[in-house]
């Protein structure tokens, strides 16, 4: 059942509600853990895609052509709104039916979610009490994370066999949006990577013909007119090819069978984030499976269906680490090198890195799968003041663009995302210096390698972003973030251990205790049948020669004469008895009887 949020008329971030639901359960409530996750898994179509952006209660009144719970608009806060998107989504991205009537449900049916669900399922079943309940929701919760992983595999990066070349990395993995990343807008990564696109818009004097609200502009991130209008050519690009009838193939993106990389749109790029998401996220799914397999559950996986995944989570490393810059020491982004066709297609069969000094780029260091010489390297840039790659840059960490020149902003989800990921790679100080850091920031401390929230001011502003040199929230209408809340609840609330108690095997000898007494039962069940079957032959039988004696008699009767004045009547009838005792004893049956009697 989904989470009631029928009250709610409003826009769910994948990203927020994931940390959120990861937060609730260490504070002792995984029962709104699991409805906060139904309600995400709501908007999960039939072929396993999960979007980013979930709608409630905007649904079309078809009778009336109007849309009820709350507007239907292009755009909700800063957010893009459910208007954007299109509204006849094909079968692969359509919403599944629910029995939840009092949710209404819409969602960004063209951009797909980071794939953090598995390893925040896990982490959530971790952190709650391990009750019956939470068992059972974690198998729920695999079934439909096993859709969604099958999507990414067969649907995203189905012919992604060879990625070890790392100077000519394959399009594998590719977005075809920068809102299906983490990375926000105004990163100096766009300027590059949407080039193409902007040219295009320039060239064709491109209209969306979608009025930006202030509340859009005014946002910390908006990066100005003309990549804002390439991210909404985009948009529409991707609504309008899920419906294009073309003759290579009905579908945005596409490989064929001579690896060559085919897009509707111009624009295919190789996230680190992503990348690093999907391969903990295989990982975890293993570890789901394991877990479920102990538990003795029903829902258990197969052995070949762990062989699946363990293979998915060889790929996807391999993907990941295939974008590892060597001279650079450090993961970057790479872009798909697009060359438009005669029919209006895109195709590539070649990627080239995106050398933006970006903190995003350390989110490869999600979870303990790089070697230790990798995690030294890229631990050393954070610490650096100098150099296109430092990022010390101010009193306050992490600045999410590098080279300490002009101000960067400091975004909570960076460091939040930094900080865990050094500490599971043990970087565990460094790890700490940066959540410490985005303490102080928010409380307006000094910044120091501890922090005293006792001082934290009451006035806390839980921005977005905000500015690395005057450590003001950024943007000039300042909205309380709902994800900085999570973030920060979530890093100060600590972790406990993540283990959990598989239920006892069956031993041997129960198994044969079992065995034996089936046999016993399955014996007695035999010789009560048998019997029973003998007894009703015998009944059968007798039945059966009782009557022809009958009607032999009744067939001899009249060449009898009849006797004259009673003379000869005691023989006749003593002849007839005798011969119906002879009969009754020449009967198999009778022997039958007679000898188990004796």
């Amino acid at each position: 059942r989904a989470y009631n949020s029928s009250g709610l008329d409003g826009i769910v971030d994948s990203t927020t509600l994931l940390i959120a639901a990861r937060t609730l359960s260490k504070l002792g409530r995984s029962d709104l853990s699991w409805a906060f996750l139904r309600t995400l898994f709501c908007a999960q179509s039939s072929s396993g895609f999960l979007p980013r952006f979930v709608y409630l209660n905007h649904t079309t009144n078809t009778k009336q052509h109007e849309f009820e719970g709350a507007a239907w608009s292009d755009f909700i806060g800063v957010y893009p709104g459910p208007k954007l998107f299109d509204n006849k989504a094909p079968e692969e991205y359509v919403i599944q039916p629910s029995l939840e009537n009092e949710t209404k449900i819409w969602s960004s049916n063209t951009i797909m979610a980071t794939p953090h669900h598995a390893t925040s399922i896990l982490e959530i079943f971790y952190l709650s009490n391990q009750t019956a309940e939470d068992v059972d929701s974690l198998s729920i919760f695999y079934s439909k994370l096993q859709l969604w992983h099958t999507y990414l595999h067969r649907k995203i990066i189905y012919n992604c066999s060879d990625v070890t070349n790392v100077n000519d990395t394959f399009p594998c993995l590719v977005l075809r949006h920068p809102l299906e990343t983490e990375i926000d807008m105004k990163s100096p990564l766009w300027q590059n990577s949407l080039m193409n696109v902007t040219k295009i818009v320039r060239e064709n004097k491109w209209k969306s013909g979608i009025s930006i609200p202030r509340q859009v502009k005014d946002s910390f991130d908006y990066p100005g007119d003309d990549i804002y209008n390439s991210y909404l050519y985009l948009l529409q690009c991707l609504n309008e090819g899920k419906n294009s009838n073309s003759t290579l193939q009905n579908n945005t993106n596409f490989t064929n069978h001579d690896d060559v990389f085919y897009s509707r749109c111009p624009f295919g790029m190789l996230d680190v984030g992503f990348s690093a998401a999907l391969a903990k996220a295989d990982i975890d799914m293993l570890m789901i499976g394991q877990i479920l397999a102990d538990k003795n559950h029903l829902t258990r996986p197969t052995a070949d269906e762990m062989a699946t995944t363990k293979a998915r989570t060889n790929r996807s490393m391999d993907m990941l680490n295939a974008l590892w810059h060597k001279d650079r020491g450090s993961f970057f982004n790479r872009l798909v090198m697009l060359t438009e066709t005669d029919d209006g297609w895109y195709n590539s069969n070649t990627t080239v890195p995106v050398e933006a000094s970006i903190a995003y780029n350390f989110f490869s260091m999600i979870d303990p799968m790089l070697n230790s010489s990798l995690v030294a390297e890229m631990s050393m840039q954070l610490l650096e003041r100098s150099g296109k790659l430092s990022f010390d840059c101010g009193d306050y960490p992490l600045w999410a663009v590098g080279g300490c020149r002009d101000s960067s902003p400091i975004i909570p989800l960076v460091n939040y995302r930094v900080s865990t990921g050094l500490i599971r790679n043990g970087e565990s100080g460094l790890g700490d210096y940066i959540s410490n850091g985005l303490f102080n920031l928010i409380c307006g401390l000094p910044n120091s390698a501890e922090t005293n929230l006792m001082n934290c001011r009451e006035d806390v502003d839980f921005a977005n972003a905000f500015n690395g040199t005057s450590a003001l929230p950024m943007g000039k209408n300042i909205m309380q973030s709902s994800l900085t809340a999570a973030v920060v609840l979530d890093l100060l609330l600590p972790d406990k251990e993540f283990a959990y108690e598989g239920e006892p095997p069956i031993s041997s000898s129960s198994v044969i205790f079992l065995i034996a007494a089936e046999l016993v039962v399955a014996f007695a069940i035999g010789v009560v049948c048998l019997v029973l079957s003998l007894n009703l032959m015998r009944r059968a039988n007798a039945d059966e020669e009782g009557d022809e004696f009958v009607q032999l008699v009744n067939e001899q009767q009249p060449l009898y004469e009849e006797p004259e004045d009673g003379e000869d009547a005691v023989n006749t009838t003593s002849i007839g008895a005798w011969s119906l005792e002879l009969m009754s004893y020449l009967s198999p049956m009778k022997w039958f009887s007679g000898s188990s009697n004796s």
